[in-house]
């Protein structure tokens, strides 16, 4: 045998061994589809997102597929843009309803709002908020952050109104500034009213940015009363929609600032590319830059419409949530355990952050419940993960199924042994 005989055969065997290992398939599960065998079995969602979903939603996502170009289509997008209106409570603020997660206003934020010179203030109230500084440093912005002083607590008006005032003082006003409406890791619930008082008085051109994730539309916003320029969000939270849609909404003046299309450093979240395709969908006129998550559009033109045909509209919306959450409250208090946020008064309505009783973790209460059929989410600030749970109570999960909200809690409470 040669030497390149042998070579050839060594390297043979080489290859024919490296086949059998890539080749090598897995194991898989096998399961039915949706992973349960049937709804009963499937244990319900008390997560801050995704929340159960209404039959009506979940029929109109499983319908049959149809071209972004259909006219159905078409036209229950144009009716989304219009309804995003009504929810947020503006008049003529342009909606954009993108394909994607929440994460994505972050960068829609980033990229169109702040350019090389300015500045960004960034309120600070838990994990998402440092997501979205994250997100402002990969963009490279100038920001100024404001912390809150502990997990669960919110950051101090006082030091925002300085930062801005300084700002002003010094010629250089800050471009915007961020709030995050609900922090999920944290369930604060900012001072979002009073925050826009403060900066319009202080600094009026800057503009008001609400991560409005886990905050839109259950909690209170009054996108044109309190003068707020821009809201991102999802709809798989309190707007009761599978998750696909990043939902953004500007005011005419956040629009008015954005610069031209090539100086934006982005392509999919460059507002400037999608604002033609937007203002076509709402005249009913077919349009593309990318394709539109279309079973997820016609879900979203539902679960709009459930929100807006709540007794008493928006307002109604809004106390569906309070009330959810004085339920929780109430059981809570009752049990003899505490919230991580810092008083009742600065908590989401949406979501209660719970402490653990001495004696319990995570181990012992998260796979307890869902043996008893609900998912409950557990603690995400890095600086206090394993003391806390989360509760999401939101949107379908407590205004549709009344029944559910009560027997979770007193599985809790049977769990926690209280």
């Amino acid at each position: 045998m040669t030497f390149a005989t042998r070579v050839l055969r060594q390297v043979g065997a080489a290859a024919s061994k490296a086949a059998q290992t890539v080749t090598a398939t897995p194991k898989r599960i096998a399961m039915p589809p949706g992973g349960y065998e049937s709804e009963e079995a499937r244990p319900k969602l008390f997560i801050p997102g995704p929340i159960e979903f209404s039959p009506e939603v979940l029929h109109a996502f499983s319908k049959g597929a149809r071209a972004h170009t259909d006219a159905t289509i078409i036209e229950e997008f144009g009716q989304c843009i219009e309804m995003s209106r009504e929810c947020f409570i503006t008049k003529d603020a342009q909606p954009f309803i993108l394909s994607g997660s929440g994460a994505l206003g972050w960068d829609a934020v980033a990229c169109n709002f702040l350019q090389p010179g300015e500045r960004g203030l960034v309120l600070a109230s838990g994990h998402f908020s440092d997501r979205f500084i994250d997100c402002f440093v990969q963009y490279q912005c100038d920001i100024t952050i404001i912390d809150a002083p502990t997990p669960g607590a919110r950051p101090d008006n006082d030091a925002v109104e300085k930062a801005l005032s300084d700002a002003v003082k010094e010629g250089k006003p800050y471009k915007l500034i961020t709030i995050t409406g609900v922090d999920t890791s944290t369930a604060v619930l900012a001072d979002l009213k009073k925050l826009c008082q403060i900066t319009q008085a202080v600094s009026p051109k800057t503009l008001i940015v609400v991560d409005a994730v886990c905050s839109a539309i259950g909690e209170e916003l009054r996108m044109d009363e309190w003068g707020i320029d821009f809201v991102h969000t999802a709809s798989q939270k309190a707007i009761g929609v599978p998750a696909g849609l990043a939902i953004m909404i500007a005011s005419q003046r956040a629009m008015a600032s954005l610069p031209p299309k090539h100086k934006i450093p982005n392509s999919f979240a460059n507002l400037q590319n999608w604002l033609p395709i937007m203002q076509n969908y709402e005249a009913r006129k077919p349009s593309y830059f990318a394709t539109p998550a279309t079973n997820t559009i016609g879900a979203l033109r539902v679960g709009y419409d459930q929100i807006l045909a709540t007794p008493g509209g928006i307002e109604g919306y809004f106390k569906q949530h309070r009330d959810a959450q004085k339920m929780v409250h109430d059981a809570i208090h009752g049990m003899g355990l505490k919230l991580l946020t810092a008083s009742p008064d600065i908590a989401s309505n949406l979501l209660s952050c719970v402490r653990y009783p001495e004696g319990k973790t995570a181990p012992d209460v998260l796979p307890e419940m869902k043996k008893k059929g609900w998912i409950i989410a557990a603690g995400l600030h890095p600086k206090c993960a394993a003391e806390y749970f989360r509760i999401g109570h939101m949107a379908y999960s407590t205004s549709g199924r009344v029944d559910y909200l009560p027997r979770l809690l007193a599985d809790l409470k049977t769990v926690l042994g209280r």
